[in-house]
C-alpha cells in the first residue's frame, strides 16, 4: 500500500512540476527594457560623442578595471604563459579597437 501512495504522490508531484515550468522558465521583465540602448540612437550617439553616460570617462575606466580582472582570472584558468596573456591582452584591444570604430561610423551616419 506504501509503495502505491509514494507512486501516486510522485506522479502528482511530476505533474505539479511539469505544469509550472513554463511559470518557471519565463523571465519577469518588469522594468527592464529588453532592447536598450537600441530604442534611441540618436541619444546614444550623442552620449557617444559627449562622453557621457555609459561613454563617461569614469565608466570607461571602471569597465576597463572590471574586465582586465576577469581576463586575468580567465587566463588563470586556462592556465596561459606570459607569452599567451600578451596574445590574449593584443586580441581584446583589436576587439575594442573594432568596437570604438564601430560606433564612431554608426553615429557619424546617425548625423
Amino acid at each position: 500500500m506504501k509503495v502505491h501512495t509514494s507512486v501516486m504522490t510522485a506522479g502528482v508531484l511530476m505533474a505539479a512540476l511539469f505544469a509550472a515550468s513554463p511559470a518557471a522558465l519565463a523571465h519577469d521583465h518588469k522594468g527592464m527594457d529588453h532592447h536598450e540602448g537600441k530604442r534611441d540612437k540618436k541619444e546614444m550617439c550623442e552620449d557617444f560623442r559627449e562622453g557621457k553616460g555609459k561613454f563617461s570617462k569614469e565608466h570607461r575606466e571602471e569597465r576597463q578595471k572590471e574586465m582586465q580582472e576577469h581576463r586575468a582570472e580567465m587566463a588563470d584558468r586556462l592556465m596561459l604563459t606570459d607569452e599567451q596573456r600578451v596574445i590574449w591582452s593584443e586580441i581584446h584591444d583589436e576587439r575594442m579597437e573594432k568596437w570604438q570604430k564601430k560606433m564612431e561610423k554608426r553615429c557619424d551616419d546617425m548625423k
